[in-house]
């Protein structure tokens, strides 16, 4: 699929921002399955991940063909981009699911 997410982000004038492991332990298998179940969601939930409980994760797999744990998985994973992308901007921006959405070809 192409160069390793950390072997890109080293290429990347970012300073020496140290970028958490998890941040890079997702493999090309991965982002499809997490595209799948960013096209399940509402909207609202892509702007606002926060509001997915229970209910919404369980219809959200259903609807991806995914498992629960999966979706929960693409929610840890977005908090975590989202901390690490706010201290590279220094806090400034909003970083919403719908525009990782665009970045994957999506929508």
């Amino acid at each position: 699929m192409g160069p390793p997410l950390k072997q890109v982000m080293n290429m990347l004038p970012l300073g020496n921002v140290d970028l958490p492991q998890d941040a890079f332990d997702v493999t090309s298998v991965k982002m499809d399955r997490f595209k799948y179940i960013m096209d399940s969601m509402t909207d609202g939930e892509l702007d606002n991940p926060g509001v997915i409980s229970g209910s919404r994760i369980q219809r959200i797999s259903v609807g991806s063909g995914t498992s629960p744990e999966e979706v929960r998985e693409l929610i840890k994973y977005y908090k975590t981009m989202q901390r690490t992308l706010k201290t590279m901007r220094g806090g400034q921006g909003k970083f919403n699911m719908q525009r990782m959405m665009k970045k994957f070809g999506g929508m």
